[in-house]
């Protein structure tokens, strides 16, 4: 058997334009429809800013608004999950992640965080701690984790058999 190159850069660039035409078709179908995203972010990490960056840009290449909501570091439980209630009820949302790790000064509890999230409006980033335990093998692919779902997108452009 020979070996192979992974390809996550091109595998990526398919699924973003793959993504951006999509995209391009709804509009077309609609012209007021625009798919919104939200990044909940608590505190300031740097490796954190670093992968949002990322996640705002591939949403602008395929078409779509998003926007980074950053709580300050005291920023508490509740204050968190009135930020998520908001963004659950605005019909502009389409997606929220809430970034992990929270770079919070107070005790918050991640799980109950990603559970108060719409599961319509759950993104791959941001996965129920129900949903937890369908991880990575029967996930819908709407719900899946990024680094599995990575994976076997990446070994399916491979056409293993």
């Amino acid at each position: 058997m020979v070996a192979q190159v992974l390809s996550g850069k091109l595998l990526s660039a398919e699924v973003r334009e793959s993504l951006k035409v999509k995209v391009a078709e709804i509009k077309e179908k609609d012209a007021s429809f625009n798919p919104g995203l939200v990044i909940v972010q608590v505190g300031g990490r740097e490796d954190s800013n670093v992968y949002i960056r990322m996640k705002l840009k591939a949403a602008e290449e395929i078409g779509m608004s998003a926007r980074h909501v950053q709580l300050p570091r005291s920023t508490n439980q509740q204050e968190l999950l009135a930020e998520i209630k908001i963004l659950n009820e605005d019909p502009a949302v389409h997606g929220i992640i809430v970034q992990m790790p929270l770079d919070s000064e107070n005790t918050i509890d991640a799980h109950l965080v990603t559970d108060a999230v719409n599961a319509a409006r759950m993104w791959t980033d941001s996965v129920q701690s129900t949903r937890a335990g369908l991880q990575p093998v029967t996930c819908p692919a709407d719900f899946c984790r990024a680094p599995p779902m990575a994976v076997f997108s990446l070994s399916r452009s491979l056409e293993l058999k």
